[in-house]
């Protein structure tokens, strides 16, 4: 269940970024990184299995550092056209809005008027 959990929030941070800003470009950055992202949750398992960690807060504790790394990871290796990765724009002040949000829905193939997508529209400002 933690693999799962894992691999699924991780893809979620993924996508938001991929969601948020959607100006990337570099098609071999966005076959690479979801396997990278993968072999990280995979090897996370087995390091967790190796220590035999149990249910307590280091596990947690572990996870969420995996996903904070994933987080910094894409959010200063995601190719933009800006030339700026997708956190150095945010320190700068640039926050996504709903436009953003749905040119990179559509990138993802997903309908922005399904209810999916409204639903994520919801979360970005005008």
């Amino acid at each position: 269940m933690a693999l799962i959990r894992t691999a699924v929030l991780a893809g979620l941070i993924y996508a938001g970024f991929v969601v948020a800003y959607p100006d990337g470009h570099g098609a071999l950055y966005h076959e690479f990184v979801p396997f990278l992202i993968a072999g990280g949750v995979v090897g996370l398992a087995f390091f967790k299995k190796i220590l035999d960690l149990g249910e307590g807060a280091l596990k947690f504790g572990l996870e969420l550092a995996f996903l904070a790394a994933v987080a910094v990871l894409v959010g200063y290796t995601m190719p933009q056209k800006s030339g700026k990765a997708p956190l150095t724009q945010w320190a700068e002040g640039a926050r996504p809005t709903r436009a953003d949000a749905r040119r990179g829905l559509k990138r993802l193939s997903v309908d922005p008027d399904g209810s999916t997508g409204k639903f994520v529209l919801k979360l970005f400002p005008n």
